[in-house]
């Protein structure tokens, strides 16, 4: 299975990441699966280009009881009127994700909003 990457834009307005709709759900834990097989982290995470305020939250869970999933999301909380950026990734091994974290990070990096034209 390949790394898979998703890149979505998110309408929120309020002061800090926290509060936008939807945002806690990467660190939440899944309602279905013990606390106990879960492992969550999130450090901040900076970009040249979409700002300071952002986080990379990395999860690990069972799939299903032969295969623990991991994902990377990325979340950069813009100034009002602009729409947030979420950069999302999974694999099911997670030593795949560990050893791309650094070149993900570096993907990262570049994403760019679009300018309105």
């Amino acid at each position: 299975m390949p790394l898979v990457m998703h890149a979505t834009r998110i309408h929120c307005d309020a002061r800090d990441a926290s509060a936008c709709e939807g945002i806690a759900a990467v660190t939440v834990p899944h309602p279905e699966i013990p606390e106990w097989q879960q492992r969550t982290g999130s450090i901040p995470f900076a970009s040249p280009h979409l700002g300071e305020d952002g986080v990379r939250v990395t999860r690990s869970y069972p799939a299903d009881s032969a295969i623990m999933m991991t994902s990377v999301t990325y979340h950069w909380h813009t100034a009002p009127g602009l729409p947030d950026v979420m950069l999302r990734g999974h694999h099911d091994d997670p030593q795949v994700v560990a050893a791309a974290m650094e070149p993900l990070d570096d993907f990262a990096r570049t994403l760019r909003l679009p300018r309105n034209r």
